[in-house]
């Protein structure tokens, strides 16, 4: 085998891993964006129990975006520190 055949082997395992970052990333994009929608979907219920005085609701919501959505984000952004 020669030289050459190897770095042709590691450019296209190269291009591969280059297209699986690729997907990786478009779908990290995807779930970000589906978990913004459903943190905005908390917040609007959170705010109509609380316009309609339903408080015990609506701190249920709020409980469950503090420890669910934001939670996760402290989570997330922590072990970026690390």
């Amino acid at each position: 085998m020669s030289a050459m055949d190897d770095s042709g082997r590691t450019q296209s395992a190269v291009n591969d891993k280059v297209l699986e970052l690729r997907a990786v990333a478009d779908e990290l994009r995807e779930l970000d964006d589906h978990r913004v929608a459903l943190g905005d979907r908390l917040v609007d219920l959170e705010h109509w129990f609380r316009r309609v005085g339903c408080a015990e609701l609506s701190d249920h919501a709020l409980d469950v975006f503090v420890s669910r959505y934001v939670g996760r984000v402290f989570e997330l952004a922590d072990g970026m520190r690390e």
